[in-house]
């Protein structure tokens, strides 16, 4: 009898993207979530910032949403003014 197909991580719904950005500032760090949140369908599990030196770091960790909408929000994230650099850090959860 054949094993079922593993799913994919972003498919789970323990399944959770990391995001890290940098940004000028603590209200355009802010700004850029919101925004990127709202055009995306992410649940938000956690939303952190710290400064680090002159410029703050963002790390947003969510759920429900596969690889391309993490890609998608991390581009959304960077496109903000003040933001520096946004990526898709890792994906963890429950395989």
């Amino acid at each position: 009898m054949p094993l079922p197909a593993p799913q994919s991580l972003a498919d789970q719904p323990d399944g959770r993207h990391v995001l890290r950005f940098i940004a000028d500032d603590v209200s355009q760090a802010l700004d850029a979530a919101r925004t990127g949140l709202a055009a995306s369908t992410a649940e938000v599990c956690n939303l952190s910032i710290s400064t680090v030196g002159h410029l703050v770091e963002g790390v947003l960790r969510v759920r429900r949403l596969n690889e391309a909408g993490a890609v998608s929000l991390a581009d959304q994230l960077a496109a903000g003014p003040g933001v520096r650099s946004a990526r898709v850090e890792h994906l963890w959860g429950r395989s």
